[in-house]
């Protein structure tokens, strides 16, 4: 879990950019939002809400009493009974009377309230305009992603933690993977191994599409044998306390041939490409270009690199910066990205992607995966 000390520190900057922007309070309502700022981990359905109020203190809402927060207070609202059908309808009536019990409290006047435009249900809004109806709305989220971007020690140690679980899937990934086992006891087996490094139940998403099946795609696994010489691509990104990390290998269901060497020699070469050039200040979107033109030199995979090079990651799999051709993202320090480069083709029997975690450091970057690349 994340340190509650950790939380208060970002707390305490949050409430500083409410004051430089001028909102006098904010209703957060991004699980994850609330996570980070208070950490209570809320990973189910159910509303959720941290009120910030204009004298600062912070009204946390929740179905489930937190074992620890920074809140001031905490209001818990019941999302479960056996005297009344339980829907979202229902549960939102509940939270939504808990919020505008919250808010009650605010006597101050309010001419600014900051929102997470983009995750408050229109119930929630709707109660919001009533109690201020000539407040101007001030949309929180685009700040609160640029100031998740650089991670803090708390933050940074549950990667690396799940990144260790990650690691463990691919030794178990690395014993059991022949011809004839199929995609779904693949997945059993690394399913398995990593949460019982974890010794938590994370979901485990991630993409075991092996073979053919992968050059243009990937996605979940299914009942198919895995055939000799099969490249079997492992794209994972689980959820350790609510922070991710994402990894990929791949390994070959028998001896590689030639030509599967030298598309893994030329994976690993974007790869180490990418490392060098990446430092605070550098635009994303040059990585990109970098890692297209490498693998554009051979001719049998030429055009096959056709997806993103990497992102960052933290609370959400995929979060900014993004290394994509037309983005506009910089390189930050405190940056936690993921690099992935790729290259397939069907002589290969699918394809290569190889990809690690990195911290940006102020002179470049500081792997944190260290699992081999190899494909055996």
């Amino acid at each position: 879990m994340l340190s509650l000390d950790g939380c208060t520190v970002r707390l305490n900057r949050f409430k500083a950019v409410l004051e430089t922007e001028g909102v006098d309070a904010a209703v957060l309502s991004n699980p994850r939002t609330i996570y980070y700022l208070s950490g209570h981990l809320r990973e189910e359905e159910s509303p959720q809400f941290l009120v910030v109020t204009p004298d600062r203190r912070t009204i946390l809402v929740t179905d489930s009493a937190p074992s620890m927060c920074t809140a001031d207070e905490v209001l818990t609202y019941e999302s479960y009974s056996i005297d009344w059908p339980v829907s979202f309808a229902a549960v939102a009536a509940r939270a939504g009377a808990s919020l505008e019990q919250a808010i009650g409290k605010i006597k101050a006047p309010t001419v600014s309230v900051g929102i997470e435009r983009e995750r408050l249900n229109c119930v929630f809004f709707e109660l919001l305009a009533r109690r201020w109806p000539a407040a101007k709305i001030h949309n929180l989220t685009p700040g609160l992603c640029q100031a998740r971007r650089r991670k803090d020690a708390d933050e940074i140690e549950l990667i690396k933690q799940c990144v260790e679980a990650i690691e463990a899937g691919y030794a178990a990934a690395r014993r059991v993977i022949q011809p004839g086992i199929t995609e779904l006891e693949l997945f059993n087996e690394v399913h398995g191994a990593i949460v019982k490094r974890a010794r938590y139940q994370l979901k485990v998403n991630g993409d075991f599409a092996c073979g053919v099946r992968a050059i243009r795609g990937g996605g979940t696994p299914v009942d198919r044998r895995i055939e000799a010489g099969d490249l079997c691509i492992l794209d994972i990104y689980p959820s350790f306390h609510g922070y991710h990390a994402d990894l990929c290998r791949t390994f070959v269901a028998s001896k590689p041939t030639e030509l599967q060497r030298e598309a893994w020699e030329i994976a690993r070469a974007a790869l180490q490409q990418a490392e060098r050039m990446i430092r605070p200040g550098v635009r994303a979107s040059l990585v990109w270009k970098a890692i297209r033109d490498l693998v554009d030199r051979y001719d049998f995979v030429r055009e096959s690199f056709w997806h993103h090079a990497g992102h960052g990651i933290g609370l959400d799999s995929q979060e900014p910066p993004w290394i994509i051709p037309g983005g506009d993202h910089v390189f930050d320090e405190g940056d936690v990205i993921a690099l992935e480069p790729g290259c397939y083709a069907t002589s290969l029997q699918g394809g290569v992607r190889l990809e690690r975690n990195y911290i940006v450091g102020k002179n470049g970057l500081v792997n944190l995966s260290e699992f081999p690349l190899d494909l055996i």
